[in-house]
Protein backbone atom coordinates (compact mmCIF):
# COMPACT_ATOMS: atom_id res chain seq x y z
CA UNK A 1 0.00 0.00 0.00
CA UNK A 2 2.87 2.39 0.72
CA UNK A 3 4.19 1.82 -2.80
CA UNK A 4 0.76 2.64 -4.20
CA UNK A 5 0.70 5.92 -2.28
CA UNK A 6 4.18 6.80 -3.56
CA UNK A 7 3.08 6.16 -7.16
CA UNK A 8 -0.01 8.32 -6.73
CA UNK A 9 2.00 11.12 -5.14
CA UNK A 10 4.17 11.11 -8.27
CA UNK A 11 1.44 10.89 -10.91
CA UNK A 12 -0.98 13.47 -9.50
CA UNK A 13 1.51 16.40 -9.41
CA UNK A 14 2.73 15.33 -12.85
CA UNK A 15 -0.78 15.63 -14.24
CA UNK A 16 -1.35 19.00 -12.54
CA UNK A 17 1.92 20.36 -13.93
CA UNK A 18 1.05 19.20 -17.43
CA UNK A 19 -2.43 20.72 -17.17
CA UNK A 20 -1.01 24.11 -16.19
CA UNK A 21 1.36 24.13 -19.16
CA UNK A 22 -1.39 22.84 -21.44
CA UNK A 23 -3.23 26.14 -21.14
CA UNK A 24 -0.69 27.65 -23.54
CA UNK A 25 -1.98 25.53 -26.44
CA UNK A 26 -5.38 24.42 -27.70
CA UNK A 27 -6.86 21.05 -26.80
CA UNK A 28 -7.40 20.33 -30.50
CA UNK A 29 -3.67 19.95 -31.10
CA UNK A 30 -2.87 16.27 -31.32
CA UNK A 31 0.56 15.24 -32.48
CA UNK A 32 1.29 11.54 -32.72
CA UNK A 33 5.00 12.21 -33.19
CA UNK A 34 7.70 10.39 -35.10
CA UNK A 35 8.45 7.82 -32.39
CA UNK A 36 6.27 5.27 -30.64
CA UNK A 37 5.06 6.44 -27.19
CA UNK A 38 6.59 4.57 -24.27
CA UNK A 39 4.89 3.98 -20.95
CA UNK A 40 5.70 2.87 -17.42
CA UNK A 41 3.19 1.93 -14.76
CA UNK A 42 2.81 0.59 -11.26
CA UNK A 43 1.43 -2.92 -11.69
CA UNK A 44 -0.47 -4.24 -8.71
CA UNK A 45 -1.25 -7.97 -8.93
CA UNK A 46 -4.55 -8.21 -7.04
CA UNK A 47 -3.86 -4.46 -6.51
CA UNK A 48 -1.55 -4.78 -3.50
CA UNK A 49 1.27 -7.05 -4.73
CA UNK A 50 3.64 -4.48 -6.27
CA UNK A 51 5.31 -4.60 -9.64
CA UNK A 52 6.30 -2.56 -12.67
CA UNK A 53 5.22 -2.67 -16.31
CA UNK A 54 7.10 -1.26 -19.31
CA UNK A 55 5.82 -1.05 -22.87
CA UNK A 56 5.18 1.04 -25.94
CA UNK A 57 2.32 1.87 -28.34
CA UNK A 58 2.38 0.92 -32.00
CA UNK A 59 -0.46 2.75 -33.74
CA UNK A 60 -2.02 0.93 -36.69
CA UNK A 61 -4.88 3.20 -37.68
CA UNK A 62 -6.35 6.55 -36.63
CA UNK A 63 -9.90 7.66 -37.40
CA UNK A 64 -10.59 11.37 -36.99
CA UNK A 65 -14.25 12.34 -36.97
CA UNK A 66 -15.46 15.94 -36.97
CA UNK A 67 -18.97 17.33 -36.77
CA UNK A 68 -20.59 20.70 -36.32
CA UNK A 69 -22.19 21.20 -32.94
CA UNK A 70 -23.69 24.45 -31.68
CA UNK A 71 -21.73 26.61 -34.10
CA UNK A 72 -18.41 24.91 -33.39
CA UNK A 73 -16.48 21.93 -34.67
CA UNK A 74 -16.20 18.88 -32.44
CA UNK A 75 -13.37 16.43 -33.12
CA UNK A 76 -13.20 12.85 -31.86
CA UNK A 77 -10.20 10.60 -32.48
CA UNK A 78 -10.13 6.80 -32.39
CA UNK A 79 -6.95 4.75 -32.63
CA UNK A 80 -6.36 1.06 -33.26
CA UNK A 81 -3.02 0.00 -31.80
CA UNK A 82 -0.95 -2.82 -30.37
CA UNK A 83 0.91 -2.45 -27.07
CA UNK A 84 3.80 -4.90 -26.47
CA UNK A 85 4.91 -4.96 -22.82
CA UNK A 86 6.88 -6.73 -20.12
CA UNK A 87 5.72 -6.93 -16.49
CA UNK A 88 7.33 -8.03 -13.26
CA UNK A 89 5.73 -8.22 -9.82
CA UNK A 90 6.42 -9.77 -6.42
CA UNK A 91 3.96 -11.60 -4.18
CA UNK A 92 5.88 -11.73 -0.90
CA UNK A 93 6.46 -15.24 0.51
CA UNK A 94 4.55 -16.80 -2.38
CA UNK A 95 6.01 -16.15 -5.84
CA UNK A 96 7.30 -13.67 -8.37
CA UNK A 97 5.67 -13.19 -11.74
CA UNK A 98 7.01 -12.26 -15.18
CA UNK A 99 4.58 -11.49 -18.01
CA UNK A 100 5.45 -10.86 -21.65
CA UNK A 101 2.39 -9.84 -23.64
CA UNK A 102 0.89 -7.88 -26.52
CA UNK A 103 -2.54 -6.25 -26.49
CA UNK A 104 -4.72 -5.17 -29.40
CA UNK A 105 -6.41 -1.99 -28.19
CA UNK A 106 -9.12 0.41 -29.34
CA UNK A 107 -8.68 3.87 -27.82
CA UNK A 108 -11.11 6.79 -28.09
CA UNK A 109 -10.10 10.39 -27.38
CA UNK A 110 -12.65 13.06 -26.57
CA UNK A 111 -12.33 16.63 -27.77
CA UNK A 112 -10.57 17.52 -24.49
CA UNK A 113 -8.23 14.52 -24.94
CA UNK A 114 -9.69 12.38 -22.18
CA UNK A 115 -9.58 8.80 -23.38
CA UNK A 116 -11.01 5.38 -22.70
CA UNK A 117 -9.71 2.10 -24.02
CA UNK A 118 -10.60 -1.56 -24.29
CA UNK A 119 -8.05 -4.20 -25.25
CA UNK A 120 -7.63 -7.93 -25.75
CA UNK A 121 -4.25 -9.48 -25.10
CA UNK A 122 -2.21 -12.65 -25.42
CA UNK A 123 0.79 -13.28 -23.20
CA UNK A 124 3.17 -15.68 -21.53
CA UNK A 125 3.19 -15.75 -17.74
CA UNK A 126 6.08 -17.28 -15.79
CA UNK A 127 5.56 -17.96 -12.09
CA UNK A 128 8.70 -18.32 -9.95
CA UNK A 129 7.89 -19.96 -6.63
CA UNK A 130 9.49 -18.54 -3.48
CA UNK A 131 11.47 -20.78 -1.15
CA UNK A 132 12.27 -24.44 -1.75
CA UNK A 133 10.18 -27.16 -3.35
CA UNK A 134 10.12 -30.74 -2.15
CA UNK A 135 9.14 -33.65 -4.38
CA UNK A 136 8.01 -37.18 -3.49
CA UNK A 137 9.91 -39.85 -5.41
CA UNK A 138 8.53 -43.15 -6.71
CA UNK A 139 10.11 -45.03 -3.81
CA UNK A 140 8.38 -42.83 -1.24
CA UNK A 141 11.41 -40.72 -0.34
CA UNK A 142 11.32 -36.93 -0.45
CA UNK A 143 13.96 -34.79 -2.13
CA UNK A 144 14.61 -31.06 -2.28
CA UNK A 145 14.54 -29.82 -5.89
CA UNK A 146 15.24 -26.16 -5.00
CA UNK A 147 13.49 -23.25 -6.66
CA UNK A 148 10.86 -24.02 -9.27
CA UNK A 149 8.89 -22.14 -11.90
CA UNK A 150 6.08 -22.81 -14.33
CA UNK A 151 4.81 -21.10 -17.47
CA UNK A 152 1.24 -20.41 -18.60
CA UNK A 153 -0.48 -19.02 -21.66
CA UNK A 154 -2.34 -15.97 -20.37
CA UNK A 155 -5.00 -14.23 -22.51
CA UNK A 156 -6.41 -11.01 -21.07
CA UNK A 157 -9.03 -8.31 -21.31
CA UNK A 158 -8.39 -4.76 -20.08
CA UNK A 159 -10.14 -1.42 -19.63
CA UNK A 160 -8.31 1.89 -19.28
CA UNK A 161 -9.14 5.54 -18.67
CA UNK A 162 -6.85 8.55 -18.80
CA UNK A 163 -5.99 12.04 -20.00
CA UNK A 164 -3.51 13.20 -22.60
CA UNK A 165 -1.76 16.51 -22.01
CA UNK A 166 -0.02 18.51 -24.71
CA UNK A 167 2.82 20.61 -23.35
CA UNK A 168 3.97 23.50 -25.52
CA UNK A 169 7.67 23.21 -24.78
CA UNK A 170 8.05 19.56 -24.02
CA UNK A 171 6.87 16.06 -24.79
CA UNK A 172 3.18 15.02 -24.86
CA UNK A 173 2.30 12.99 -21.77
CA UNK A 174 -0.68 10.94 -20.64
CA UNK A 175 -1.65 9.62 -17.22
CA UNK A 176 -3.91 6.59 -16.97
CA UNK A 177 -5.37 3.85 -14.85
CA UNK A 178 -5.99 0.38 -16.23
CA UNK A 179 -7.82 -2.68 -14.93
CA UNK A 180 -6.66 -6.05 -16.25
CA UNK A 181 -8.05 -9.58 -16.06
CA UNK A 182 -5.51 -12.26 -16.98
CA UNK A 183 -6.62 -15.87 -17.39
CA UNK A 184 -3.90 -18.43 -16.59
CA UNK A 185 -4.65 -21.53 -18.65
CA UNK A 186 -3.56 -25.02 -17.60
CA UNK A 187 -3.40 -23.97 -13.94
CA UNK A 188 -3.83 -27.23 -12.00
CA UNK A 189 -5.88 -28.63 -14.88
CA UNK A 190 -8.13 -25.56 -14.95
CA UNK A 191 -8.08 -21.84 -15.75
CA UNK A 192 -7.64 -19.14 -13.11
CA UNK A 193 -8.44 -15.43 -13.47
CA UNK A 194 -6.14 -12.84 -11.89
CA UNK A 195 -6.99 -9.17 -11.50
CA UNK A 196 -4.45 -6.36 -11.60
CA UNK A 197 -4.51 -2.57 -11.46
CA UNK A 198 -2.15 -0.18 -13.23
CA UNK A 199 -1.38 3.47 -12.58
CA UNK A 200 0.97 4.89 -15.15
CA UNK A 201 2.29 7.58 -17.46
CA UNK A 202 2.83 7.49 -21.23
CA UNK A 203 5.38 9.77 -22.93
CA UNK A 204 6.34 10.54 -26.51
CA UNK A 205 10.09 11.10 -26.52
CA UNK A 206 12.46 12.56 -29.10
CA UNK A 207 14.04 9.14 -29.56
CA UNK A 208 13.01 5.50 -29.65
CA UNK A 209 11.21 3.24 -32.11
CA UNK A 210 10.44 4.97 -35.40
CA UNK A 211 6.90 3.95 -36.29
CA UNK A 212 6.71 5.40 -39.79
CA UNK A 213 3.50 6.51 -41.49
CA UNK A 214 0.18 5.91 -39.72
CA UNK A 215 -2.90 5.34 -41.82
CA UNK A 216 -5.46 8.05 -41.06
CA UNK A 217 -9.13 8.13 -42.03
CA UNK A 218 -10.93 11.46 -41.80
CA UNK A 219 -14.72 11.67 -41.54
CA UNK A 220 -16.99 14.68 -41.26
CA UNK A 221 -20.65 15.01 -40.39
Amino acid sequence: MKKLIIILSFLIPLGILAQEQEKEVTDKEFKLGEYAPMYVSYYGNFVTHPGIKLGFDWNLLMIEKTKAKKKRIKTIKKILLVTPSITYYSHKASHKGLIISTDLAWRRYSEKLFFREVSLGAGYFRKFNSGETWETNDDGTVSNIGSTSRGYFAPSISFAFGKRFIIKKGMPISVFTKLNTNVLTGYDASAVAELSLELGARMTLDWGINRGEIRTITKSK
